[in-house]
C-alpha cells in the first residue's frame, strides 16, 4: 500500500574532503525527525555523504512525493556550498519550501534568507521551531506573519519582507526512545576511516559554559541558565545499552560540546557501564586541558577500564600570547603537563586540535606551536594531532570583533560566504603571503608527523595499507618541514590534495 502520510525530506550535505575521514550518522536530523513523527509525518533522510548513486536521482524521487518541506543541517564552508547547490536544485522544478538549520543560519540567518532558494532559516536549537513550522505549513499558514512570529529562532520572508524571531533560550532534549532510528535503513555505511567499528554518536550533555574568544558558544549560550546541562546519567547508559543491543553499536562517540565540565557526570556514567557489565568503546569530542588537569590517575584509569579510547583536546596554540588571546585560561606548561599525564595511561589516545592564522599571530608564534606539538608527540607516542584548523571569523565572538578592526568584512550573501572560505584574501585580510604558504605546508605535513596512521587504520583494508605505507615514506620529510618551518618548493601539496580527492571516490 502507498504511504499517504505527508512527507518531510531532511538532507545531510557533504562535508568536504576532511569529512571523508569520519562519517557518523546525522544525529541532528534524527532529533528534528522525532517530533515530526508524532505529528503523523513521514520523514525521509537523504545523506549525500554516503549515498552511492547521484543524489539528484534519489532526491528527484523524494520530490515526486510533494513533501511539505525540504530541510538541511548546514555548517559553514563546503557544506554551505553543497546545501545551496541542492536547495537550488529543489527550487528548479517545484515550489516546495526549503528550510535551513544548523550552524550556518545560527551564525548568519540574514545571508541565508537573502538567497531565493531558501524560504526559512532556523537559528539555534530547532526542534520546537521545525515542529511548529510543519504545523503552520500543514495548515496553509506560510504567509501568516502573526503565526510565524511565534516560532522561536525562525527567520522567514513574506511578500519580500524579512522577519527574524528571537531564538529559543535553553536546550531541547529528546529522550532516546523517541529517536526514530528506524528511519535510517543501513547503518553499515557510517564509521571512520580505517575502522570496522559500528559507531553511534550520543549526547550526554548540552552546551558549554566557557568563554573562548574564537568560539560562538559564549554568544550563543550567553542568556542560557544554565549554559551547560547534563543528560541524566542513567538515561545516557540506557541509551548506550539500547544502541549496543538493538543497533549493534561497538563504539559510542560523545557529541557533547564539553563532556567534562563536571567530572562526576562522566564518572557516574562509566561507573554505571562497569556495574552493568556493558563493554563498549568510548570516544569524547569535548575535553579541555584544564579539565584534564583536574582528572587524577584513578579517574583516567577508570576511563581506560570502561572502554575509553580517544579524548579530543583543544590545545589550540603553543604560544602563550595566542592562548591568552583565545581566553582559554590555560598555559603552555598546562598542555605539557596533561600530555605527560595521559601518556601514563597507554589505552588512551589524546587527539589534539589546534588553530593557525589567528589575527595578529606571526610566523614565529606558529612555529612555537609546531615545536610544542612535536614535543607532545615525542613524550606521548599515542597522541596525535589533527590537521590545523584555519582561523575562521565567527560573528558574535570576541575575535570576530577584533577581525573587523583588521579589515574583515562579513559576507552578505551565501555565495560570498562560500567564496570567503576559498579565497583567504577575502576571509582573512591579515594573512600575508608568507603565512598562507606556511599554513598550506602545515595542512599537508600535519597528517604525517605523528603515528595516527598506525593508531587509527586497523580495518585491514587495502586502502589502509596504502595510506600507512605512504605515511611511513613521507614522514621524515614531513617532520623536517614541520620542525623547521620550511615551506618552499611544496611540490607534494598538489599530490596530497589529489590523494584526498581519490579517497573521496574510494569508499
Amino acid at each position: 500500500m502507498n504511504d499517504t502520510r505527508p512527507t518531510v525530506v531532511l538532507v545531510q550535505p557533504q562535508m568536504g574532503l576532511s569529512g571523508e575521514f569520519s562519517q557518523h550518522l546525522p544525529l541532528s536530523l534524527l532529533y528534528v525527525a522525532a517530533p515530526l513523527k508524532k505529528l503523523g509525518v513521514r520523514v525521509e533522510i537523504l545523506d549525500t555523504r554516503v549515498i552511492e548513486q547521484d543524489w539528484r536521482i534519489r532526491l528527484s524521487e523524494l520530490l515526486a512525493t510533494n513533501p511539505l518541506w525540504v530541510g538541511f543541517t548546514v555548517m559553514a564552508g563546503f557544506p554551505t556550498a553543497h546545501a545551496l547547490e541542492i536547495s537550488r536544485f529543489v527550487k528548479k522544478g517545484a515550489s516546495i519550501p526549503v528550510v535551513w538549520g544548523g550552524a550556518m543560519p545560527t551564525v548568519d540567518a540574514r545571508s541565508c534568507l537573502n538567497d531565493p532558494a531558501i524560504d526559512f532559516a532556523v537559528a539555534g536549537s530547532g526542534i520546537a521551531a521545525t515542529t511548529m513550522l510543519t504545523e503552520a505549513i500543514m495548515a496553509g499558514r506560510t504567509s501568516d506573519i502573526e503565526c510565524l512570529q511565534t516560532i522561536p529562532g525562525l527567520a522567514f520572508k513574506v511578500k519580500g519582507q524579512h522577519f527574524f524571531n528571537q531564538r529559543f533560550h535553553g536546550f531541547e532534549h529528546i529522550s532516546y526512545p523517541e529517536l526514530p532510528y528506524e528511519i535510517i535503513k543501513d547503518y553499515s555505511v557510517y564509521g571512520q576511516i580505517g575502522s570496522n567499528e559500528r559507531i553511534f554518536p550520543v549526547y550526554s550533555a548540552y552546551g558549554c559554559p566557557y568563554r573562548c574568544a574564537f568560539c560562538i558558544s559564549p554568544a550563543l549560550y550567553r542568556d542560557f541558565s544554565p549554559r551547560w546541562a547534563p543528560v541524566n546519567a542513567s538515561e545516557t547508559v540506557d541509551h548506550i545499552d539500547y544502541l549496543q543491543r538493538h543497533q549493534g553499536a561497538t563504539t559510542i562517540y560523545f557529541y557533547d560540546d564539553d563532556s567534562f565540565v563536571n567530572l562526576e557526570h562522566i564518572r557516574t556514567i562509566v561507573t554505571e557501564l562497569k556495574r552493568r557489565g556493558i563493554k563498549i568503546r568510548l570516544s569524547f569530542r569535548g575535553a579541555r586541558v584544564d579539565e584534564i588537569k583536574r582528572m587524577d590517575d584513578s579517574f583516567l584509569e577508570l576511563l581506560s577500564e570502561t572502554g575509553t579510547e580517544m579524548l579530543h583536546v583543544g590545545v589550540e596554540s603553543g604560544c602563550q600570547r595566542v592562548l591568552d588571546l583565545f581566553q582559554k585560561g590555560i598555559t603552555v606548561e598546562d598542555i605539557i603537563e596533561i600530555n605527560r599525564k595521559l601518556a601514563r595511561h597507554p589505552k588512551l589516545i589524546a587527539a589534539y586540535n589546534w588553530i593557525v592564522g589567528t589575527p595578529t599571530e606571526t610566523v614565529s608564534e606558529i612555529h612555537q606551536t609546531t615545536r610544542l606539538l612535536m614535543q607532545l608527540i615525542k613524550e606521548n607516542p599515542r597522541c596525535f594531532i589533527f590537521q590545523p584548523n584555519i582561523f575562521r571569523v565567527v560573528p558574535g565572538s570576541v575575535l570576530g570583533e577584533m577581525a573587523k578592526t583588521m579589515g574583515y568584512k562579513s559576507p552578505e550573501t551565501l555565495d560570498e560566504w562560500i567564496n570567503s572560505e576559498i579565497e583567504q584574501d577575502i576571509a582573512s585580510p591579515w594573512l600575508s603571503a608568507e603565512l598562507k604558504q606556511y599554513i598550506r605546508m602545515l595542512q599537508v605535513t600535519g597528517y604525517f608527523v605523528d603515528n595516527k596512521a598506525s593508531l587509527l587504520l586497523k580495518s585491514g583494508a587495502l586502502k589502509d595499507t596504502i595510506i600507512k605505507f605512504a605515511s611511513k615514506i613521507y614522514q621524515p620529510f614531513a617532520r623536517f618541514r614541520f620542525k623547521s618551518g620550511y615551506s618552499g618548493m611544496l611540490f607534494e601539496a598538489e599530490l596530497f590534495f589529489l590523494a584526498q580527492k581519490m579517497l573521496k571516490r574510494w569508499r
